[in-house]
């Protein structure tokens, strides 16, 4: 398989994606307004689910009928319980091995503004990260492509290497700086990333120069995300393609960017053009925006392509 002379793998209809990377539990909170530091801010409502890049991206790629698989870390503990049954409930493979009998697992709080779904999140991302060693060729044998989110640098590497050594193509979801960024980069086909990365990484806003660092590193395309501006495609030889996005009333965005990724995969492995995989993405993200929760909210294909129809 040619991963250079193609944009994804095939185009059958069921694919086999692999994922790797942080699983949280988040306590999410609804308040009318977020509090500006040093006050007090009233809580509507409050719910606890499972959240992180890389697993809410495979439970939308569940609901568009792909096979999915997990590798992340988490504690014997109350939440460690709560992630074994969220996935077991998607349909979401995952090891024994990602359990650990000492620790603790990784936690979120999740401020939600209603009205706008601004948000605001401090995490802890649990005791231990993946190490290398966990990382097992005969795991991944048969998977058409690798998600990271970038986290336990050596051991995402690791996987990526594997899953391209054997045809397959590795997405990134980059939502902040990583360690070994570089190094991981070379193995990456397809990243995706918020406009708000580029100042970090680079010290500039400048998003087309923040999107040609990231593709001389070795990537094919990086996809970028704004929210409400909308989302942008970018491949080398090729001129970057905007989507606007979709008017819909956002009442929470925590999981956009993860649905978003879940989306671009989809339409990648499927062999879509650029422009349709992008739009396809777009709308996922709106939809899921449009409801409350990391699950209740993730869109399904009937609502996507109807939101598509509605945006035309």
């Amino acid at each position: 398989m040619n991963r250079k002379s193609n944009e994804g793998p095939r185009s059958e209809s069921t694919f086999r994606i692999f994922g790797l990377g942080t699983v949280v539990v988040d306590h999410q909170v609804m308040l009318d307004r977020l509090p500006e530091a040093d006050h007090k801010g009233e809580i509507v409502d409050d719910r606890r689910q499972v959240g992180g890049p890389v697993p809410t991206a495979l439970c939308v790629l569940r609901r568009l009928g792909h096979d999915t698989t997990f590798q992340g870390s988490w504690a014997a503990d109350g939440d460690g319980d709560r992630i074994e049954a969220d996935l077991r409930r998607e349909g979401v493979h995952f090891h024994a091995a990602s359990k650990r009998m000492e620790g603790r697992t990784g936690f979120a709080h999740v401020w939600v503004e209603r009205g706008t779904g601004r948000r605001s999140i401090a995490g802890y991302r649990g005791s231990h990260p993946i190490e290398e060693h966990q990382v097992r060729a005969e795991l991944l044998a048969g998977h058409d492509a690798l998600h990271l989110d970038g986290w336990s640098a050596a051991a995402a590497i690791k996987a990526a290497r594997i899953v391209r050594a054997r045809g397959g193509v590795v997405f990134l979801d980059l939502g902040s700086p990583k360690p070994d960024l570089a190094k991981l980069l070379a193995e990456v086909d397809f990243v995706n990333c918020p406009s708000s990365l580029f100042q970090r990484l680079y010290g500039s806003g400048d998003m087309e120069r923040g999107v040609r660092e990231l593709l001389e590193h070795g990537p094919r395309q990086v996809t970028v995300t704004d929210g409400a501006k909308g989302a942008w495609l970018f491949r080398n030889g090729h001129p970057g393609i905007h989507q606007a996005a979709f008017p819909i009333d956002a009442i929470d965005t925590n999981g956009a960017g993860d649905t978003f990724s879940g989306a671009m995969i989809h339409g990648t492995l499927k062999g879509w053009p650029a422009e349709h995989r992008l739009r396809f993405a777009a709308a996922a993200a709106a939809v899921k925006c449009a409801g409350i929760g990391n699950r209740d909210a993730l869109p399904t294909l009937v609502e996507i392509d109807a939101l598509i129809r509605k945006g035309c």
